[in-house]
């Protein structure tokens, strides 16, 4: 038996803004007390994906990674020590501010009520994931949720999706037709994720990402915004039914 098709999301960039940490990047970024180099052609989330995707529940192998990745940008070790600290306070308390993106809401609403399975695939925390998850009542669209906790491995690799679907297989009574399966991602990272996991990729140009990463990831659709999301051929002739 066939099924609907199943729709995975990123989560930074996709389903909310990332404001936080952007703003965070800003302000650390124009203080000069950093002694900062090399970053003329930094975009923000770019800076501040670095600090993202280096962080980790454990404050130690947190700031190991950071002092590596932050090395050409801050060039003293007791700088970057101390970038780590500010950066780690200020974020979090900002992202009590964050919000779906415009439009996604009554997506959502329609691939749920059309029966479409959803999902989210993210590399940030468990720890963040469940804050937004409850916070923003994102049960009552999702399925499944998987973080960087969730998996042996971070994204491009393709074991988080394969998580997903295997936390999904348990709920349904059939197999899972990769062809049926779909990625939406704003990062060349998401892309390649869903190729190497043999799943069909939809590169979100409204995220952070830019056009021409994307369309060098190649994936199978580029869509401007999340509310083109239903205009997708597959999709639509479920939304019409």
């Amino acid at each position: 038996m066939s099924h609907l098709p199943i729709i995975l999301f990123d989560f930074d960039g996709v389903i909310i803004t990332q404001k936080a940490l952007e703003y965070t990047a800003s302000k650390l970024m124009k203080n000069k007390f950093y002694q900062w180099k090399n970053i003329e052609n930094m975009r923000l989330i770019d800076f501040a994906r670095l600090f993202e995707e280096s962080d980790s529940k454990n404050r130690l192998v947190a700031l190991k990674r950071i002092n590596k990745v932050y090395k050409p940008f801050i060039h003293s070790i007791w700088r970057r020590n101390l970038f780590f600290i500010k950066f780690r306070r200020i974020y979090p308390k900002l992202e009590k501010f964050e919000t779906l993106k415009p439009n996604l809401k009554e997506v959502l609403n329609q691939l749920k009520k059309s029966g479409m399975i959803l999902g989210i695939v993210s590399n940030t925390s468990k720890k963040r994931l469940d804050k937004f998850r409850k916070r923003l009542n994102l049960d009552k669209f999702f399925s499944v949720f998987i973080s960087r906790d969730d998996s042996p491995f971070r994204k491009p690799s393709p074991y988080p999706i394969i998580a997903a679907l295997k936390e999904l297989k348990k709920s349904i009574n059939y197999s899972i037709n990769k062809d049926n399966v779909y990625y939406i991602g704003d990062l060349p990272a998401d892309i390649e994720c869903a190729k190497n996991a043999d799943v069909k990729s939809i590169a979100l140009l409204s995220g952070h990402g830019t056009r021409e990463g994307l369309e060098r990831s190649n994936p199978i659709l580029l869509v401007p915004d999340v509310k083109d999301i239903l205009e997708i051929e597959h999709f639509k002739k479920f939304l019409l039914d």
